[in-house]
């Protein structure tokens, strides 16, 4: 296609990150390898490191992966030099340029000594992008890291499950000024705001192990009442144990509480023996197993990045530290990590409630739903429950009847799709004050209590159908919109989205946007009347599908002019009849919202937020599908078989 081609975005389920690998990835052109055989270096700062090592592993693993499922040889090389030298690094990508290399990974030394030799190997073909630590002026595609700020928040969530929402807290910082542990340090902070915890005193370590040492000491001296630590790195557990002796009596015999960044073996010992009480540790051999993912569907796919990618983190207390521990020895971090806090009773409720029951696209995320619990079950070893609740018509009144049902029978976490914003405040926030975690789908809250709300991009969704349609009829010609209820919030913003795209083609001109208030036969009528209106149409944006709905023949003028040739629709969702009208030709272009993700992303999410304290942003995006004449029959045999676990294939 000319242009990007916005995807859909699937969680990464693997050890609860549950942030989705690119956070709105988009399509560009698939770059065919040569020989059949792609070849990506994987370039750290510096060879021997324990992380790089681990980073190494996994992306030999997904090499191995990829090999074996695609019938395309996959390489993983591991090149760099002895010491952190940002001029070995450079001569590192140059010699990986000189191999011929497909595409390079690469942990900068430094930012703006990356630049040259990043844009040099994009110059030569090869596509780069940067994890660890990014090089942001450089034109690599993307940037793979934590979010350090995430990262504090949850390091604070952690310490107030552990020591409670009252006492006196110390931080160990590095260097001062340091983006990513500042970051941590904001995140923290933030995340015990409102509670009555004080922070008495920050102090720093410069990135050494015995001054980090000296600080704790001294900060212990100081202020012999401490009832916790956030350690925003692990600089003075490398000295290791009795170097300090202040630090560890008041963890062992005053039930002081510590908390800190990463989770390498030496902390994972120190957790065992009750030294520290929770970690927040980085995907390092996600650094490498994601990295080779990413770069093979951006070379084979057309895959293209937000200039940021989360690479999730891990949440490890006593409840899951072996399990890490045993990641760590294998060097096997394919296994899901268990839970930090997994349910006492063994039992994790969820109830999945949508606008209405008796809706298809609501029953194919019940069906989500269903599964989630199921592969829950069996990837944490416990029983999850999901129970579809609802009323048979959309009415706010009967949902907030279902929600305090929900309350009065003691679960742990509900999902709901709101039939009305200000409705939903009160059971909602009747809910979270019952201790029952609560999030949104697919219709948000905004101005209650509920954690997240996962949803569609529509603007992005306009975008995309914008491209949809300049890719079938051309960068010229008359258009046309149907909308629903004029002013609705979601239908306005994939009107904005169309609209912003296809106004960088001045031989576009829309010359029409009629509204059929959500009503099928209003839409057919005000459909064949634009036709009427203007009969040298050239292309039709249907923000919803409503007059589809009413089957075939129902729209002869418009349905004619497609069969014809002289004009190519598009339109939102992906229901099974319009998917019957791509594959006869009479719809050219699909934008999807993820109906079955409802329900099955939903469920970790909320496990994922009770049991790992992961806390999310206000809203997560739940991406979308892009469907075509190329990859309908995929997507129609998905529906027919209530499998959508398999990934589309590119449109």
């Amino acid at each position: 296609m000319k242009h990007l081609l916005r995807l859909v975005s699937v969680f990464v389920l693997a050890t609860m990150a549950l942030i989705p690998l690119a956070g709105s990835p988009v399509l560009a052109p698939a770059v065919e390898a040569q020989n059949d055989t792609i070849t990506i270096a994987w370039i750290p700062k510096a060879l021997n490191n324990p992380v790089f090592e681990l980073g190494r592993d996994g992306c030999m693993q997904a090499a191995a992966e990829l090999t074996e499922s695609t019938g395309r040889t996959v390489e993983c090389l591991y090149m760099g030099s002895v010491a952190s030298d940002m001029a070995e690094q450079a001569n590192v990508i140059e010699s990986a340029i000189s191999l011929g290399v497909d595409a390079i990974g690469v942990s900068c030394n430094d930012p703006d000594g990356c630049i040259d030799p990043i844009n040099s190997a994009v110059e030569a073909g090869i596509a780069v992008m940067t994890w660890d630590s990014d090089s942001p002026d450089s034109d690599a595609i993307t940037y793979l890291s934590i979010d350090n700020y995430t990262g504090g928040v949850a390091a604070a969530n952690l310490l107030m499950r552990e020591m409670g929402t009252s006492g006196k807290v110390a931080l160990l910082t590095g260097v001062p000024g340091a983006f990513n542990l500042e970051e941590r340090m904001r995140g923290f902070k933030d995340g015990i705001r409102g509670t009555d915890i004080e922070i008495v005193t920050t102090v720093a370590c410069n990135d050494d192990i015995s001054l980090g040492v000296q600080m704790v000491e001294e900060t212990m001296l100081a202020h012999p009442d401490l009832n916790g630590w956030f350690f925003v790195g692990l600089w003075p557990i490398f000295a290791g144990r009795s170097a300090m002796p202040l630090f560890e009596e008041a963890v062992q015999q005053h039930n002081m509480k510590v908390i800190a960044f990463d989770t390498l073996p030496v902390q994972l010992e120190w957790l065992q023996d009750g030294l520290l009480h929770g970690l927040v540790g980085q995907k390092y051999w996600g650094w490498g197993y994601d990295t080779v993912y990413m770069l093979y569907d951006h070379l084979v796919n057309g895959t293209v990045y937000s200039g940021w990618t989360d690479s999730g983190m891990d949440i490890v207390t006593t409840h899951n530290v072996d399990a890490m521990i045993t990641a760590w020895a294998t060097s096997d971090f394919t296994r899901p990590l268990p839970l930090a806090y997994p349910p006492e009773d063994g039992t994790f409720t969820i109830a999945w409630i949508p606008k209405a029951l008796n809706n298809p696209v609501f029953e194919l995320g019940r069906d989500g739903c269903m599964k989630a619990a199921q592969d829950a079950s069996a990837m944490y070893g416990i029983t999850v429950e999901c129970l579809y609740m609802g009323s048979v018509a959309s009415d706010m009144a009967e949902q907030a009847r279902i929600i305090e049902d929900a309350i009065s029978q003691s679960l742990d976490a509900i999902g709901v799709s709101c039939n009305d914003p200000d409705g939903c405040i009160a059971p909602i926030n009747s809910a979270v004050a019952a201790g029952i975690a609560v999030m949104t789908w697919d219709s948000d809250s905004p101005d209650s209590d509920a954690f997240t709300y996962l949803g569609v991009d529509n603007y992005t969704g306009g975008e995309a159908a914008g491209e949809l349609l300049v890719d079938a009829m051309g960068e010229k010609g008359r258009v046309a919109l149907l909308t629903g209820v004029p002013g609705a919030f979601n239908l306005e913003e994939r009107i904005r989205g169309f609209k912003d795209y296809v106004a960088q083609y001045p031989g576009i001109e829309i010359v029409a946007t009629v509204a059929c208030n959500d009503d099928i036969n209003l839409g057919v009528q005000v459909v064949e009347e634009t036709m009427l209106a203007h009969p040298d149409l050239n292309g039709w944006f249907f923000v919803g599908l409503w007059p589809i709905f009413a089957g075939r023949g129902a729209m002869p003028l418009f349905e004619q002019a497609l069969l014809d040739g002289t004009m190519k629709a598009v339109a939102f969702d992906t229901l099974p009849v319009e998917l019957e009208w791509v594959q006869d030709g009479l719809l050219h272009g699909l934008v999807g919202q993820k109906y079955w993700g409802w329900g099955y992303d939903t469920v970790f999410m909320v496990l994922n937020y009770v049991a790992n304290l992961y806390p999310y942003p206000a809203w997560i995006d739940s991406g979308m599908d892009i469907v075509t004449a190329r990859n309908v029959d995929a997507m129609a045999e998905a529906w027919a078989t209530g499998d959508f676990t398999r990934p589309l294939p590119p449109p």
